[in-house]
């Protein structure tokens, strides 16, 4: 980016060195006496200025959309590794080329509310990225990397409980059976039906046909199909729906 506002700067000097070696040119004839000096020197300067700002300015716009295209992000999971190049997949039809330059780009851990620098060495397949830089034929020029965790949030009813692994069947509104894994890092939490309080609730008061609001670690699926870890489940008892 300095490179381009420094060939920006460059470009503005070089049109204003050129504007007014073209208004000497302009003028030189009048240093003969049959010439005016004055009224082709008075025509000329006010013109010359207008289109030297009019230039400036169609500069700065341009540097200041450049400005903008760096600030674009691409987030996806890494599929693949090969030199200083890492593919990312976005969705099912979208992928971008991320080129690492192993000076300049910086690497960063998501680490609760803050943020640790890594290395190239520390990514992996699957991991869950965010990256800045301008995009060019879907490959961006990474600036910053985020190493982050993608989480999903969906809702259903408890359709079975088993207290043998600590997990619950969820079916949700798209008609997806999910399961559970109620683990001890799992934040669990119920609303109250008499004071509509959320409160802190365990697996033991889990129930069937209870709807529930549970959040899971994308790509964290299981060897079992919808298989996942609950990071945080809210229960709304089926009692509420019945007041």
């Amino acid at each position: 980016m300095k490179k381009i506002i420094s060939i920006a700067i460059f470009v503005i000097l070089a049109s204003c060195l050129f504007v007014n070696q073209t208004f000497i040119l302009a003028v030189t004839p009048s240093i003969f006496p049959s010439e005016t000096p004055n009224v082709a020197t008075n025509s000329a300067k006010p013109t010359i200025e207008k289109d030297v700002e009019v230039f400036k300015e169609k500069i700065a716009t341009k540097v200041a959309e450049l400005v903008k295209e760096e600030k674009k992000a691409f987030a996806g999971r890494i599929i693949s590794f090969k030199d200083n190049f890492i593919e990312i997949k976005k969705d099912e039809n979208t992928t971008y080329s991320i080129k690492i330059d192993t000076t300049l780009t910086k690497i960063y851990q998501i680490t609760g509310q803050g943020k640790k620098e890594i290395t190239l060495d520390d990514l992996n397949k699957d991991d869950y990225i965010i990256v800045t830089g301008p995009l060019i034929d879907k490959t961006v020029n990474a600036n910053y990397i985020y190493v982050d965790e993608q989480f999903t949030v969906l809702a259903g009813k408890i359709i079975e409980t088993n207290t043998e692994d600590y997990s619950i069947k969820v079916s949700t509104l798209a008609k997806e059976d999910y399961i559970l894994d109620i683990e001890t890092s799992t934040k669990m939490n119920m609303i109250n039906v008499k004071t509509l309080e959320i409160e802190k609730t365990g697996f033991s008061k889990l129930k069937n046909n209870d709807r529930v609001v549970f959040v899971i670690k994308k790509g964290a699926k299981k060897e079992e199909k919808n298989r996942f870890s609950a990071s945080k489940i809210l229960v709304i008892p089926q009692e509420y729906f019945l007041k």
